[in-house]
């Protein structure tokens, strides 16, 4: 399945619109995780951040999973 993460902080939203591929929700999970704490390295500007992930569906496919949301914070 198909997870986006978007960025958001006190400036605004960061939309991914590529997305990556991952196996599973727990899968994005981790991924976004792994975001927010390269983003937590970038010093003050991204700390107050989080990285929401949205699941989406490939275009030629025919089952829709429904909305995931997880956060992650910076």
């Amino acid at each position: 399945m198909r997870f986006y993460f978007h960025i958001v902080d006190k400036y605004g939203l960061c939309s991914d619109g590529t997305g990556c591929e991952h196996a599973d929700q727990d899968a994005a999970a981790q991924h976004a995780r792994r975001i927010a704490a390269e983003l937590a390295k970038a010093g003050e500007f991204f700390r107050s951040g989080i990285v929401l992930v949205a699941a989406g569906r490939e275009p030629s496919s025919g089952s829709d999973q429904g909305p995931t949301a997880l956060a992650a914070e910076a």
